[in-house]
């Protein structure tokens, strides 16, 4: 009996999913996200009865699979930048296979995970978390969920000193003239700029019209995300004329992996790089310029000001 119910309450779920698919063609902005909080009601009590007929935290379990569309439906209406959103829907169908009915669920699925692995999976998990809970306005509910995210392990925090060597750098720069174009309009724009790789990815696919100063190019970016600002990119004449010659769109994913496939620098420590070379002896660049030249949120309304004007 308890085994037919639970059939029969699966394929409720799925029949409203289906339903909420067509969602999103007829709602749009908030209220979309409205109407689908009042439509989803009965899939996330269907989804919480299916705890009924076994053991469970207070009664309730989670199911990825079963809350996936849900969670589709989620990310769109909240406008996720469809890198981050695809990101998040990947780790949760990789690593998210079981049902979470308690804390200890979730200690086990980040247990045996990497850093890196952990850090992307605390996002997406807080995320499909954030999803549940809007779209169940219930106290004990919410307690559950408070329970679970208390078990997802906090992500390592640090300074990353590493700088790269000059010597790293100029091996980087030989091998990566005999790799494909657009991997080497990358690289070269991360080294010259000093921007961060979802900035430059996005100037590679829609390329400004840049202004020619004194031995360098500079064309606007104009990308503003909280503490992250870039203005500028700045760029030399071999890097300029390498993204003239780009005819396609890159993607920032088959970049990174093209960068850990052949041991490349990595574009965080290309940034470091250039930010060290800057306000090195050599240069002797002000270090409020070279903040404002790689995107940097100034200490102080009078470093913007002066590093505009440099």
């Amino acid at each position: 009996m308890a085994g037919d119910r639970i059939k029969q309450l699966r394929r409720r779920v799925e029949e409203q999913a289906k339903a909420l698919g067509s969602l999103a063609s007829s709602m749009e902005g908030e209220v979309r996200l409205g109407e689908l909080v009042r439509r989803v009601e009965k899939p996330c009590e269907a989804l919480s009865s299916l705890a009924a007929g076994g053991v469970s935290f207070e009664g309730f379990v989670l199911s990825w699979p079963e809350t996936r569309e849900l969670f589709l439906q989620y990310v769109e209406f909240k406008r996720y930048e469809p890198a981050n959103a695809r990101n998040m829907i990947g780790y949760l169908d990789r690593f998210v296979k079981q049902p979470i009915k308690e804390p200890l669920d979730v200690m086990r699925l980040f247990s045996p995970l990497t850093v890196g692995q952990r850090h992307h999976l605390n996002r997406a998990m807080r995320a499909w978390f954030k999803c549940l809970e809007i779209n169940r306005p219930n106290g004990q509910f919410k307690e559950f969920l408070d329970s679970l995210r208390k078990a997802i392990p906090k992500d390592e925090v640090g300074i990353d000193i590493k700088v790269p060597e000059e010597e790293q750098i100029i091996s980087d720069l030989k091998r990566i003239a005999s790799e494909p174009l657009p991997l080497q309009a990358e690289y070269n724009l991360l080294l010259d700029s000093g921007l961060r790789l979802v900035e430059v990815v996005r100037l590679l696919n829609d390329f400004p019209e840049a202004e020619h100063l004194e031995g360098f190019y500079r064309c606007p970016v104009g990308f503003f995300r909280g503490s992250k600002q870039a203005y500028y990119c700045y760029m030399t004449e071999y890097t300029y004329q390498l993204i003239k010659k780009l005819n396609e769109k890159v993607s920032e994913i088959k970049l990174k992996r093209r960068h850990q496939l052949h041991e490349y620098t990595r574009a965080k420590y290309l940034r470091k790089f250039a930010n060290d070379v800057m306000t090195s002896e050599r240069l002797n660049i002000p270090e409020s310029v070279a903040d404002f030249i790689q995107g940097r949120v100034p200490k102080s309304m009078c470093q913007t000001l002066h590093a505009a004007q440099t």
